[in-house]
């Protein structure tokens, strides 16, 4: 899916919900895994720093509760990306 000009890529629709995330030229610059209650993504990919950190629903959510809630932080999620690309 597209968000803010970033392709969001799920690689795993539950327990992690994950995603790789993709710029306008195919290079990937996030990293999006929400497990054990726990939404992060790491710039520019896993292991890398971690730009966003967040908690939802308890401690056994893998996946998000609605696409409402799901649009929400990975939109927040694209803004950090963006910011850290220098977009």
């Amino acid at each position: 899916m597209e968000i803010k000009g970033l392709n969001f890529n799920c690689t795993c629709g539950v327990c992690p919900e994950q995603y790789d995330v993709f710029d306008d030229n195919g290079y990937i610059v996030g990293y999006v895994r929400l497990r054990w209650g726990v939404l992060t993504c790491e710039y520019p990919n896993v292991g890398g720093k971690c730009i966003y950190h967040t908690s939802i629903g308890d401690g056994w959510t893998g996946c998000f509760e609605n696409e409402e809630q799901r649009m929400e932080h990975l939109s927040n999620i694209a803004d950090k990306i963006l910011e850290n690309i220098g977009a």
